[in-house]
């Protein structure tokens, strides 16, 4: 089975990231795109996770290596789902921000989808958890102590997000049509930072399977989702390579 692929930057870290130019690095129609956005925070975010994606997307074996940024047009579906629209480039690719993080996911699988999520790790009000939990899920948050209770809400909510980009509907959907299985308090508390399976089931037909995984970095959650390619019984993802440059 072919790889996924992830890159993950945190804004500043890099010389090449300061200063961040726009002129250098984004298509003529990401800068047109770019002019219509008025909010800075919404601007910082979308600016940092185009060039995270094309990090990713440029790194030694992968498909884009010799293009210059310029001329690589990331737009996005009319669900949300970010796409390659030039160069044409097979298979899909996923992008999450948050705070000074960028993360993005890609897989070269022909007609099948990945979807990644980012998250920081921080208290979630009850009213939070009652809209968009199932009953299971919020029960299993109430019994937990604070810190546990934290990590899982961030978890959960996390993971709907990655399956949700998966399914190529981002928040269009009611993410308690994805039900995500609890974590045992263990777990929660030891702060993995190698990528772990995660059990779920989805209350909507019509949709495809996908495997589930998580880890932590530093005080953030990462989820990530793929479509299991068919004839696939098995929970297992394929192999999930970080990319470092």
């Amino acid at each position: 089975m072919d790889p996924v692929y992830w890159y993950l930057d945190e804004a500043g870290s890099t010389p090449s990231l300061e200063p961040f130019s726009p002129e250098e690095n984004l298509h003529t129609l990401e800068l047109a795109r770019l002019k219509d956005m008025k909010i800075p925070k919404r601007r910082e975010e979308w600016l940092h996770g185009r060039l995270t994606a094309k990090r990713l997307l440029t790194a030694p074996g992968l498909p884009l290596e010799d293009v210059p940024f310029p001329q690589i047009f990331i737009t996005n579906q009319a669900e949300g789902a970010p796409e390659i629209a030039a160069p044409l480039t097979p298979g899909c690719l996923s992008i999450s921000h948050r705070e000074k993080l960028a993360v993005a996911a890609y897989t070269q699988i022909p007609d099948h989808t990945v979807g990644i999520d980012l998250e920081f790790i921080e208290p979630r009000a009850w009213s939070f958890i009652k809209d968009f939990f199932t009953t299971s899920e919020a029960d299993y948050a109430h019994d937990l102590p604070e810190a546990e209770k934290n990590v899982w809400a961030t978890l959960a909510w996390s993971a709907k997000e990655a399956v949700l980009k998966a399914w190529q509907k981002g928040l269009r959907l009611d993410t308690r049509r994805v039900e995500i299985s609890p974590v045992p308090a263990n777990q929660l508390a030891s702060s993995p930072d190698t990528w772990q399976l995660l059990t779920w089931q989805a209350h909507l037909d019509g949709f495809p399977d996908c495997w589930l995984v998580w880890r932590r970095w530093g005080e953030y959650v990462l989820t990530l989702a793929g479509e299991k390619k068919k004839g696939d019984s098995h929970d297992e993802p394929p192999e999930i390579i970080q990319i470092n440059r």
